[in-house]
């Protein structure tokens, strides 16, 4: 069961949940209306209209309103009928224990951490001691995600909103934890559900290959390697399937899902920077800029990150959610608090980050003035779609900025610990440092 501080957090988090969902209808309102919270990949209220329409037995994917898988809205139906239609305890629940998993992922990962260090201690000089994980640091930090997780804003409001992400991120946390903890057939199999309903978790199945086939030769890796992929495949494939006879024996749900979210048609305003960019382009240079962005998400990090933290998969694992919760094409806040719960784990980088204070100030004005711009836009009339924008791409540019300054700390912190404080002389010189 929970220790007493867990209780406490994640009693917190209940609480807050509770009262926000149950009764504060205006704001409840609000949030599901949000363009922040909700988008059209991830509306509950399009996701009971696909409902109904299968109840009709009328494909839900004729037109452009739902956007998830016949998997996933058979799931959500089965959750609508036992509910009788009142799902909310459902949302509180799931993002309970998404929390809690998030939490159990975290302490593995600087359990494992801590015992690696421990592990090499006797190589390192006195001066790089200080750079290590202490045993209490990660019973600490652990405790950090957990009350992160618990009272996230972002994570708070997602579940308000009745957004499908509160769902999509228990699935995704599921694939943390498995991944952490080395399960691989659970790791597969909700790695491929989770990419056949948003698409971009597929770059994930690079830190599996490196997380499961660390700690053999060569022979063998490559021989696991293939396996996974092949494995990772026929999920895939079968998850496809299944997909297909949902879906009364048609392939109709591709184009309403997978082309959707790669080709972007729905330029309905989010947090992200595809729909302006979109609006404003010529229609004949639409095609290769599709291609980029999208290949800039799903292709243009991944081979260098993967080399440089091949050592680290559970970072690299963490670093490309991240990328692909910012510039994905129809992102939310819910995508956001899904890597940001996972910050405190690496809380020991924190010394080392060079922007912290314009990095937070940024991200505190710009979610203060969205929604603010949204209303002058919206309602007033006394503004327009570049103000808005506006604080959407200082938002986008403060997590780039998180994210860099969290790559420069970990390799400056690994740095330190091979090779300590002192710069080494070579041929009476002092020597270069290069992260390589």
């Amino acid at each position: 069961m929970f220790d007493g501080i867990e209780s406490l957090y994640i009693g917190l988090g209940l609480i807050l949940r509770i009262f926000l969902v149950f009764s504060q209808t205006r704001l409840r309102n609000y949030f599901e209306q949000s363009g922040e919270f909700v988008t059209p990949l991830n509306s509950w209220k399009r996701v009971i209209e696909g409902i109904y329409l299968r109840k009709l037995n009328v494909s839900p994917f004729l037109g452009s309103v739902v956007h998830e898988t016949p998997l996933s809205l058979c799931f959500y139906s089965k959750l609508h009928t036992i509910t009788n239609g009142h799902v909310e305890s459902l949302f509180i629940i799931a993002d309970l224990i998404s929390g809690f998993l998030t939490y159990k992922a975290a302490y593995y990962i600087l359990h494992r951490l801590f015992d690696q260090q421990l592990k090499d201690k006797a190589t390192y000089k006195d001066e790089r001691k200080m750079f290590l994980l202490t045993k209490a640091d990660v019973q600490k930090n652990a405790y950090r995600v957990l009350l992160c997780a618990m009272v996230n804003p972002l994570s708070i409001g997602t579940c308000v909103a009745k957004s499908s992400l509160v769902f999509h991120n228990l699935l995704l946390t599921m694939t943390f934890y498995f991944f952490v903890t080395y399960q691989l057939l659970p790791f597969i199999l909700t790695l491929c559900l989770a990419s056949s309903i948003s698409l971009y978790p597929i770059v994930l199945i690079v830190p599996g290959l490196v997380q499961f086939s660390n700690n053999t030769n060569n022979k063998r890796s490559i021989i696991r390697i293939v396996f996974i992929l092949i494995l990772f495949i026929m999920v895939n494939i079968s998850i496809l399937y299944l997909n297909f006879y949902l879906n009364h024996q048609s392939w109709s749900f591709i184009d309403a899902i997978y082309s959707f979210i790669f080709h972007v048609p729905d330029y309905t305003p989010n947090i992200g920077i595809f729909w302006y960019f979109f609006t404003e382009m010529f229609e004949h240079f639409r095609s290769l800029f599709v291609w980029t962005f999208q290949m800039h998400v799903l292709i243009v990090y991944l081979l260098p990150f993967t080399i440089r933290l091949r050592n680290d998969p559970a970072f690299l694992f963490w670093l490309l959610c991240a990328i692909f919760c910012i510039f994905k094409s129809y992102p939310a806040y819910g995508d956001v608090a899904f890597y940001f719960n996972y910050l405190p784990i690496w809380s020991f980088l924190f010394r080392y980050v060079r922007q912290g204070l314009v990095i937070t100030c940024m991200m505190i004005v710009a979610a203060l003035m969205t929604p603010i711009t949204w209303y002058l836009w919206i309602y007033a009339g006394s503004a327009n779609a570049n103000f808005y924008f506006a604080m959407t791409f200082i938002f986008n540019i403060a997590q780039t900025f998180l994210l860099s300054d969290l790559i420069y700390a970990y390799l400056k912190q690994q740095f330190f610990i091979k090779n300590g404080l002192t710069i080494p002389r070579i041929n009476g010189f002092e020597g270069q440092l290069e992260f390589t």
